[in-house]
C-alpha cells in the first residue's frame, strides 16, 4: 500500500482499520472523527488529534506509518 492509500482508507471513516505488518503485531486504527484517531500496536495505545500526526509519528522502530506503508496490507 502507499501512504496515500492508507490515509484515504482511514479518512473514509467507514470501519476500523487493521493493517498487517509482516513479522510484527497487527496495527489497529479506530478513526472516530477528523480530530480523533485511536491507535493500537504492540503495547502502544495512543490517541491522535489529526491524520498527519498519526501518519508521521515515528513509533515503528524510528519509522512512521507513512514510511512503512509499502510493507503493510489491509486485513
Amino acid at each position: 500500500m502507499t501512504a496515500k492509500e492508507i490515509k484515504d482508507t482511514i479518512l473514509s471513516f467507514t470501519n476500523d482499520v487493521l493493517l498487517n505488518y509482516p513479522g510484527h503485531d497487527t496495527i489497529f486504527i479506530n478513526p472516530w472523527s477528523d480530530t480523533k484517531f485511536e491507535f493500537s500496536y504492540d503495547d502502544i495505545n495512543k490517541t491522535y488529534s489529526s491524520i498527519d500526526e498519526l501518519m508521521n509519528d515515528k513509533i515503528f522502530d524510528g519509522k512512521s506509518l507513512s514510511e512503512i506503508a509499502p510493507l503493510l496490507t489491509l486485513i
